[in-house]
């Protein structure tokens, strides 16, 4: 019972700090409480749960295309974790944007073809953006639909978890390394206390787009192992591009992200959701 006290806590913090920034100014459902709970630890709280269901549902199926094996996972996940490690200690590290240092920014800094983003903050596209993420962070689940790759749900679970947390790796990384200042800090119509947030300085790449691209290609990369060839499988790989692709649109419109961060974030995400399966074939 303990457990859940600071899950709950998280909860009303979250539903406070809605009740300021929210476009209509309402107290937010509980369910999108709980669903931005689990975003906030989205990949390892998503792998947690496919791997119980899994075990819950059924053994592993000895006809898997897919196999682990007890070296390579303990390497991935070791290197996971270091890597988590070194962006936490850089994020610490890393100092918030100044008053002085937000006054001195220059749009003419910015790449001529997306400086229009400087003028972009709307939140509704901003709320958008992460009801995207929540949908295709959830994605993975949909295989649980189809028999033979629910029988083999722990194998198939650890393979979409190692993509999410390597890509959720690579992604802090970058952010922390590269320390871009998002777009809406050169936007004059945008609040003061967000730019003077360290996360006005991870601007690249998009996680919401990479983390989505992540999911879904990981998704459809293990749908396609069980059915080479079927005639979905076109339909399968186009629905695994239009969720990001919409997601960075989105986070561009919100003024969260420039073009070249979500398209990043894409190409980053989806090489990772299509490679770490091909590992484990």
């Amino acid at each position: 019972g303990s457990l859940l006290v600071p899950i709950w806590n998280d909860f009303h913090k979250f539903a406070a700090s809605q009740h300021q920034y929210t476009v209509f100014n309402q107290k937010p459902h509980r369910f999108f409480m709980l669903l931005y709970f689990i975003n906030r630890f989205y990949a390892i709280r998503l792998f947690a749960c496919l791997t119980a269901l899994g075990f819950l549902i059924g053994p592993v199926a000895s006809q898997t295309p897919f196999s682990l094996k007890t070296g390579r996972e303990v390497g991935i996940f070791g290197g996971i974790g270091i890597g988590l490690g070194g962006a936490w200690y850089l994020n610490k590290k890393m100092p918030a944007l100044t008053v002085s240092d937000i006054n001195g920014l220059k749009v003419e800094s910015v790449p001529g073809f997306e400086r229009f983003v400087t003028r972009q903050f709307d939140l509704r596209a901003k709320t958008a953006s992460d009801w995207s993420l929540y949908t295709g962070v959830a994605i993975p689940a949909l295989l649980l639909l189809d028999a033979q790759i629910r029988n083999d749900a722990p194998v198939n679970a650890t393979i979409i978890g190692e993509a999410m947390l390597l890509n959720l790796t690579v992604t802090s990384l970058m952010k922390d390394i590269v320390r871009r200042s998002r777009p809406f800090v050169y936007n004059p119509n945008a609040p003061m206390d967000w730019k003077l947030k360290k996360d006005a300085r991870q601007s690249f790449f998009s996680g919401h787009t990479s983390m989505v691209a992540a999911a879904t290609f990981s998704t459809a990369s293990v749908w396609s192992a069980y059915h080479p060839d079927s005639k979905w499988k076109p339909l399968v790989w186009a629905g695994a591009a239009v969720l990001p692709i919409t997601t960075g649109m989105l986070r561009v419109k919100a003024g969260k992200h420039f073009i070249t961060d979500v398209a990043c974030g894409f190409l980053v995400g989806a090489a990772i959701g299509w490679v770490v399966p091909k590992w484990h074939k």
